[in-house]
């Protein structure tokens, strides 16, 4: 393009010049808030769907922050983007021409792999299957932890030791999300000696009753543990186990109290339950493990 033709230009569209380019940087530096108002709106149809559950609010905030994280990137790209093709058109469009083409070749170089990684990430952000903030196992290579991140390439994993795992989304092919909507706190009570059996069941569902009316739980219980099964046998005794619907993110925090006041039950009751014994160990005593 002529140099004289362009300043031809910008002398005519100068003030559209500034206006857009003013507009692009406004929109870029608002971008989060932005986007965070507009998923927040169109999430709010969905709360319905949950109302009751007791985990509205978390369900709908790790599926927000997950999708503003993702549309926030989308956007800025996409600004960056035009701000570009506008310079490119001042300065003379053959040399995006070269770039696109190159772009595609590297693509076909890539090979599908990298394809697919972008397509999993949609169909997983599409279909609901995890969302930042929920805990996961992957059958393969088995790891757990909870999800930093999901983008359309990569899924980032912090397990309980802090150490972050990074997996490309077209090797996601099967996941376990143990955290999604709600959970089960189970409890297994095990050593049960014959002839307690009855009165340990009738302690495990005054205890479900109790920590599904505590104020301090009464939000996370959707659903108050109670006895499921009796399952076989052991060399211990019997096993009773008892499991209730709880929030999301609240199974262990249920689960470890309804323990803690088992134990403290069955203590007060005189019930005692059989226990494996450990071998005389370094502190020259012996102990016992659940």
């Amino acid at each position: 393009m002529d140099m004289s033709a362009v300043q031809q230009w910008l002398q005519h569209n100068l003030l559209l010049l500034i206006v857009v380019g003013a507009g692009l940087v406004v929109v870029y530096h608002y971008s989060r808030p932005l986007v965070h108002k507009l998923v927040r709106r169109s999430l709010g149809a969905s709360e319905s769907d949950f109302t009751g559950s007791g985990v509205d609010e978390v369900e709908l905030e790790k599926r927000s922050a997950t999708i503003e994280t993702l549309a926030t990137s989308l956007l800025r790209v996409s600004i960056i983007s035009v701000a570009i093709f506008i310079v490119a058109g001042l300065t003379g469009g053959g040399w995006i021409l070269l770039l696109m083409g190159l772009f595609l070749a590297g693509i076909a170089i890539a090979g599908q792999s990298i394809v697919l990684d972008y397509l999993m990430g949609i169909l997983i952000i599409v279909e609901g299957q995890f969302f930042q903030g929920d805990n996961i196992e992957l059958g393969s290579p088995g790891w757990k932890g909870t999800v930093e991140s999901v983008g359309l390439r990569r899924t980032v994993v912090r397990d309980m030791d802090g150490t972050v795992y990074s997996m490309s989304n077209g090797e996601l092919r099967m996941v376990a999300n143990r955290t999604r909507i709600y959970a089960a706190a189970e409890v297994r009570v095990k050593g049960i000696r014959q002839g307690d059996l009855r009165r340990v069941i009738a302690i495990m569902e005054q205890v479900g009753q109790e920590v599904a009316a505590d104020p301090e739980f009464a939000d996370a219980v959707i659903e108050a543990s109670s006895l499921r099964f009796v399952d076989e046998s052991d060399e211990l005794g019997s096993i009773a186990v008892m499991r209730g619907k709880v929030g999301a993110g609240s199974r262990w925090r249920v689960a470890t109290e309804i323990r803690v006041r088992l134990d403290e039950a069955l203590a007060t009751e005189g019930i005692e339950l059989n226990r494996r014994a450990i071998p005389q160990g370094l502190f020259g005593r012996r102990g016992a493990d659940g």
